[in-house]
C-alpha cells in the first residue's frame, strides 16, 4: 500500500498519487475523480466520461479524416428515392 502526505499550494491542499496507482486504473493527469467520505475514508472513484464522437475523432489522424475521390462523387449524387 502507498502512503501519501498532504501538502499545500496556494490555496488547495493536495495529495500526489503514484504513477502506477494512476496506471492501474487508467488515469492520468486531467482524468476526473469523484469524492466522497465511507466512515473515516477518503475515497476517490474515476468519473466514467462518455465519449462523444467530437472526442474520438480528435485522437484521429487528420489524414484519415480527408475526402476521398469517391467521397467527393457521392456528396454531388442525386437522391434516388425518399432519402434527404
Amino acid at each position: 500500500m502507498a502512503t501519501s502526505t498532504i501538502r499545500q499550494s496556494g490555496n488547495a491542499n493536495i495529495v500526489s498519487i503514484p504513477k502506477a496507482v494512476l496506471s492501474s486504473l487508467g488515469l492520468s493527469v486531467g482524468s476526473d475523480v469523484e469524492i466522497s467520505i465511507d466512515g473515516n475514508r477518503l475515497v476517490l472513484t474515476p468519473v466514467q466520461k462518455e465519449e462523444t464522437l467530437e472526442d474520438l475523432l480528435a485522437g484521429s489522424p487528420k489524414e484519415r479524416l480527408a475526402l476521398t475521390e469517391e467521397d467527393q462523387e457521392w456528396l454531388g449524387m442525386h437522391s434516388v428515392g425518399k432519402e434527404v
